[in-house]
């Protein structure tokens, strides 16, 4: 394999891999269902203070926001927020946005990869893409096994520039329907597709030639 064909396919895999990355990370965050099971499995309302009903109209609405393109004032349904909190979720917001601009440069960027792929007959990069894959949530776990609350605080300052993301409590009572345990849930969420792309690009590196 010469050189030029080498760098792309790495590139090619590393594009796949983002874009599996991205596309399970927006699996589980508009999986609101998630959510709805620890509301009873974490027992959000005896712990935050809040009725059902309340707390899936400001979870929707906090998913709504950070989801939307549209530039609207961040006001939950009955909750208050400092301005310190509506900064941090404007900045998640902004990642999101970010992140979708990156979905779309890799949809794009793979969909010459499998062009590629089918028209010379060489699935190899989903045999590396499935490795990549699959080492990649292991590793996340092993971390998350280790020390989650360290890896969650080391996840907040590579993202933010500040420390907004620190909730008061009684400033932006929100932080009291999302505990920590439901974004390890997350986490775990975002490794499980990550581990199922690995198979399945795995099933299309030897199945590659039938299509």
């Amino acid at each position: 394999m010469n050189k030029l064909k080498l760098l792309s396919k790495t590139l090619l895999v590393v594009n796949f891999t983002l874009f599996f990355i991205i596309l399970s990370v927006k699996l589980t965050v508009n999986n609101k269902q998630l959510y709805y099971f620890d509301i009873n499995y974490l027992n959000i309302p005896n712990e935050s203070g809040f009725n059902v009903t309340d707390i899936k109209a400001n979870y929707n609405y906090l998913i709504n926001f950070i989801t939307s393109r549209q530039n609207i004032e961040f006001n939950m349904p009955t909750l208050p927020s400092s301005s310190e909190g509506k900064i941090h979720f404007y900045e998640v917001k902004n990642i999101f946005i970010k992140m979708d601009y990156l979905f779309y440069i890799s949809i794009f960027i793979s969909s010459i990869g499998v062009y590629y792929s089918l028209k010379f007959k060489d699935f190899s990069l989903f045999k590396y893409l499935s490795g990549l894959l699959l080492f990649m949530p292991i590793l996340l776990l092993t971390f998350f096994s280790i020390n989650f609350n360290t890896t969650f605080t080391i996840f907040h300052r590579l993202f933010f520039r500040n420390d907004y993301w620190i909730f008061d409590i009684d400033k932006d009572p929100v932080i009291r329907m999302l505990p920590q345990y439901f974004f390890l849930h997350c986490a775990m969420s975002i490794t499980i597709f990550m581990i199922f792309f690995s198979l399945v690009s795995i099933v299309i590196y030897k199945n590659g030639s039938e299509f």
